[in-house]
């Protein structure tokens, strides 16, 4: 009798085990971020966090509980462009979560709580959403533009549709206001349209013997967008991921482009991170001069037009005056520089761009500011198939002036990601 209740014991408290594991796997995860800055003060910036994400919750919205009670948005997203590959758990799906913290200040190590948010009995309106016709997707802010990719449909009937539609670009405006910030096609240099990239000196095809431009587009050169693979957006960020055809002189494609942006308004500004993947079927050299090649910002033409005098150059070592630019190889120094910004002047309102490199971009990267507020970088590069280029970018568009010390602040963000570790624990009680 007594090795009856004992073995009755033993499999009622096997039984229990095995229903309050069932009861915990039905449960959904939460996760503690701990998050250290480093020497980095990392206050209203965007935080990454790579996670393995059960594929129930792929979409679902999540929230940050920090230490003193209180919760942020966050949100779930591909992982970026330039991630490094891996591969997730069982029954799971590798995701990104971004989420802002309003304030960690350098050398301050936090930790956080990441669990799915509960359903709101009255769902809110989308903070960020895209919308889209045939030729372009703008994300809304509060359903005012933050940014518009232009995707026109090549379209070479006579030469001024074809130079309308000869190439892909972002614009970027000013939430606050709807102000475009940026150039698009016309104007002062048509082929300079809002953040762009392109190379004006490409050889490819049998002993690299056809030339081919695909910056300023000539002839039957151009860069299509073939098709968006990734568009989403949420209460923090707008991402977009699409796919790119490089045409040369010869109408074929030479280059296959997977152009993203990863676009996080915050407090006093808009982050914009561009990543670009560039694959080629066959060996293609890519080549330029600092005005005519790599990836750059164009502000309105407006600027070129009236306001061009009140440009001026952020850098390092300093804030320029107005006139004074930087261009390689007239100055030698212009090269490699971890970031620069332009201030000028839209609309009657002075904003500022800044541009920021990012370190594992090949070098050399040669420099190039106009007064009309065109300015970015450019490297020359040899793809052979198999080998892509990859190259990153972070722009942040603010209106008003920007300091030397706040311009470094973001662009060692970014260069210098804050350390993150995850474990998985038992979600917060409301």
């Amino acid at each position: 009798m007594a090795l009856q209740r004992s073995l009755q014991s033993g499999l009622w408290l096997v039984a229990a085990c095995l229903a309050l594991a069932n009861a915990r796997a039905d449960e959904p995860p939460a996760w503690l971020i701990t998050v250290d800055p480093g020497d980095v003060d990392r206050s209203n910036l965007p935080v990454r966090v790579p996670l393995d994400v059960p594929l129930g919750l792929a979409e679902a919205r999540i929230r940050i509980v920090l230490a003193d009670g209180s919760q942020i948005d966050a949100q779930l997203v591909e992982p970026g462009l330039l991630a490094g590959r891996a591969t997730p758990g069982v029954a799971a799906v590798r995701r990104d979560l971004l989420f802002v913290l309003p304030r960690l200040p350098a050398g301050a190590v936090v930790e956080v709580t990441a669990e799915p948010a509960p359903p709101s009995a009255e769902p809110k309106p989308a903070r960020l959403a895209w919308t889209a016709d045939s030729e372009s997707a703008s994300l809304l802010l509060g359903g005012k533009p933050l940014v518009r990719y232009e995707k026109p449909t090549y379209d070479a009937a006579d030469e001024a549709s074809r130079v309308r539609t000869y190439k892909p670009f972002h614009h970027v405006f000013d939430p606050a206001t709807g102000i475009r910030l940026t150039k698009g096609d016309g104007g002062q240099y048509t082929h300079h349209r809002g953040i762009f990239f392109g190379y004006n000196r490409i050889t490819h095809g049998s002993g690299k013997s056809i030339k081919s431009d695909c910056w300023h587009c000539p002839g039957k050169a151009r860069q299509e967008h073939r098709q968006t693979l990734v568009e989403s957006a949420g209460p923090v960020a707008g991402v977009q991921r699409s796919a790119i055809d490089w045409l040369g002189s010869d109408a074929q494609v030479i280059l296959g482009e997977t152009r993203e942006i990863d676009v996080v308004p915050v407090a006093g500004g808009t982050v914009i991170d561009f990543a670009s993947r560039l694959e080629a079927p066959t060996a293609v050299r890519l080549d330029g001069d600092p005005q005519h090649a790599g990836v750059h910002f164009r502000a309105s033409n407006e600027v070129s037009e009236a306001t061009k005098g009140q440009t001026y150059y952020i850098r390092p070592d300093g804030q320029a005056a107005s006139g004074a630019f930087r261009n390689w190889p007239q100055d030698k120094t212009a090269i490699n520089a971890p970031w620069h910004a332009a201030s000028f002047v839209v609309g009657g309102q002075r904003y500022t761009a800044l541009r920021v490199n990012r370190p594992a971009n090949p070098g050399e990267a040669r420099m190039s500011e106009r007064d009309y507020a065109r300015f970015g970088s450019y490297f020359a590069h040899d793809l052979e198939p198999g080998e892509p280029l990859e190259v990153g970018y972070r722009f942040w568009i603010q209106p008003g002036e920007m300091t030397v010390a706040a311009a470094a602040r973001i662009a060692a963000d970014y260069a210098r990601p804050a350390r993150v570790t995850v474990r998985e624990t038992e979600p917060v009680e409301n």
